[in-house]
């Protein structure tokens, strides 16, 4: 029998909740997973080959791994890319739309700098009245997806839905109401005035991001440009 390689272990924080998470690096075979899902292009296997992959190598069950806010799941998979392959990411930078020059620039984006950006005034827990608030759940991976298309929907009954589908739970001075039903958090988010809607609202508008700038000089025309990078997609652009 040949013998197994030892493989290290590393420990990172989810963003979401600041507890520690224990993970190695992928193996061959699970790079072969991702890649394949790459070349198809399919969103949604790219999706469940980055869950897959997670589930492998980090320390979780995989229905918690489902459950992590996406930009957990962002933050981890770029964390796993870095100890896997390379924290070197080189990237070809172009000038925005309307600039003459078309050089292209070469760019080491180093993994270990990005970060999830919070901003000071998120916050999941909304206060909807002085004694009433919600607890939203933050979208996961494979919802996050959906979640742009569903909020934007001209159909109110959609967008109701969803917002009620990701109401972890209703409080009140006196009690904590965990077991609602969708049809009774839906009556919650019809009776409320649209100025307490817009605070809901404001919970996706706010969300964490895992995010970067970067800021280059062109080699060709000395133009400095600013490049804003958002999602997993764009730190492999």
């Amino acid at each position: 029998m040949l013998p197994k390689l030892q493989i290290a272990e590393f420990k990172t924080k989810l963003p979401s909740s600041g507890k520690d998470v224990y993970y190695r690096p992928f193996l061959v075979k699970e790079e072969k997973i991702l890649l394949m899902a790459l070349e198809g292009g399919d969103s949604e296997e790219i999706e469940n080959a980055i869950i897959s992959i997670l589930a492998s190598c980090v320390r979780l069950d995989e229905e918690v791994i489902n459950q992590l806010p996406y930009f957990d799941i962002e933050y981890l998979f770029l964390q796993l890319r870095s100890k896997s392959i390379d924290n070197i990411v080189r990237l070809t930078l172009k000038h925005k739309d309307g600039n003459e020059c078309k050089h292209v620039t070469d760019y080491e984006l180093n993994l270990d700098d990005i970060k999830v950006n919070f901003l000071e005034d998120h916050s999941n827990r909304i206060m909807i009245t002085d004694s009433v608030g919600v607890v939203m759940k933050y979208p996961s991976l494979a919802s996050s997806s959906q979640m742009q298309e569903k909020l934007s929907s001209s159909n109110v009954d959609n967008i109701f839905m969803f917002l009620a589908e990701n109401i972890d739970y209703v409080f009140d001075d006196s009690e904590v109401y965990e077991n609602a039903t969708i049809e009774e958090k839906m009556t919650f988010i019809e009776g409320v005035s649209k100025q307490q809607f817009d605070k809901i609202m404001s919970f996706y508008h706010t969300m964490p991001q895992v995010e970067h700038t970067i800021t280059y000089t062109c080699d060709a025309c000395s133009e400095e440009e600013e490049i804003f990078l958002k999602g997993l997609s764009s730190f492999f652009m």
